[in-house]
């Protein structure tokens, strides 16, 4: 029976990849830290706490596959590295972020330089940004870095993930208003494209790429690209309501906040996801793939939401500011 290692498995990306090799006969090592609980469903894994160790040192022996979501930069890499004498392939997870157009602009710092430019969709081979600080160029610097070693590496870029588990669960920004019974939503860029990915579709992959023996980098996303509009749809229509996105242009003042979503992007960034499909990935419409996450975080009704998604705390404003949004509705 074949065994894993898979690092993360608190989070939803690990979550799904150890019920996908459970599902498939492997033996799953679960790596947390602090002590935490397994997920539930990963009943049938073993729990590892990986606190205080190296990467090396819970991979100990070997594996046949270490997965790895949380490898950030080439110190990371240098640390997974540090056991391949006995693992039979890494699977590491980096992110679309690496992309650049033509002129050099990537999302990351879209901010100063404007929009990117992408094809539409972005194939593997699309120029990356260089290899350094932040977030995208860390993540290029551990993909060169593993991906030169000669290892067995396959390097999964995602687009922007979704699942049970999330810290920082996009969806949350229209389900909370859905429980909160509003009406509408003011969104910037409502017909933007920024391809998104679900924590199952990443698992499926992984135990794709295992079976096929596959290396390099591959994209993975869900099967559609839909529109921030659409995207609200989908999940207010699962939740039983009708979400009415209104499109605004980007404010000015007190109000710049407002409309902003995290798939608001000016142009498309849609991942190619024809060499994961050759590997077998069967990719599910975002509509049908985000369903059970929907319900998951309408679980979370009346709680505190700051508390169970830090991630929301980065955004320097309140996603929620209603009165703001309906001066601008108004």
């Amino acid at each position: 029976m074949p065994q894993a290692v898979v690092f993360g498995a608190g989070g939803q990306m690990s979550r799904a990849v150890a019920l996908s090799l459970l599902g498939a006969g492997w033996q799953v090592r679960a790596v947390t830290r602090g002590g935490r609980a397994l997920p539930a469903g990963l009943e049938g894994a073993q729990a590892v706490d990986g606190t205080g160790r190296t990467r090396a040192q819970v991979i100990g022996d070997g594996a046949d596959a270490v997965f790895d979501p949380l490898c950030m930069d080439a110190g990371g890499a240098a640390a997974l590295l540090a056991a391949r004498g006995g693992v039979g392939q890494y699977v590491v997870i980096s992110t679309a972020a690496v992309y650049a157009d033509a002129e050099g602009r990537c999302l990351e710092q879209s901010g100063e330089t404007g929009f990117p430019d992408f094809p539409a969709p972005i194939r593997e081979d699309q120029p990356t940004v260089p290899p350094g600080e932040g977030y995208g160029p860390a993540k290029v610097a551990m993909e060169q870095a593993l991906l030169t070693s000669g290892a067995p590496v396959a390097v999964l870029r995602p687009g922007a993930i979704h699942g049970i588990l999330a810290r920082h669960p996009r969806e949350w920004v229209v389900v909370k208003r859905v429980l909160d019974g509003r009406q509408a939503m003011a969104v910037v860029n409502a017909e933007g494209r920024f391809g998104t990915t679900a924590a199952e579709a990443v698992g499926r992959l992984t135990l794709a790429v295992l079976r096929a023996g596959a290396q390099g980098v591959v994209n993975v996303a869900d099967a559609d690209a839909p529109s921030v509009a659409q995207i609200a749809a989908a999940i207010a229509g699962h939740m039983g309501r009708d979400l009415r996105v209104v499109p605004i242009a980007p404010q000015d003042g007190e109000g710049a906040h407002v409309g902003h979503t995290p798939w608001s992007v000016p142009g498309p960034m849609v991942l190619d996801c024809t060499r994961a499909m050759g590997l077998g990935l069967a990719a599910v419409p975002y509509a049908a793939a985000v369903a059970p996450m929907v319900d998951w975080l309408a679980s979370h009704a009346g709680a505190d939401w700051r508390a169970a998604f830090p991630g929301f705390a980065q955004y320097g404003f309140d996603p929620f500011d209603y009165a703001a949004e309906d001066r601008v509705l108004a």
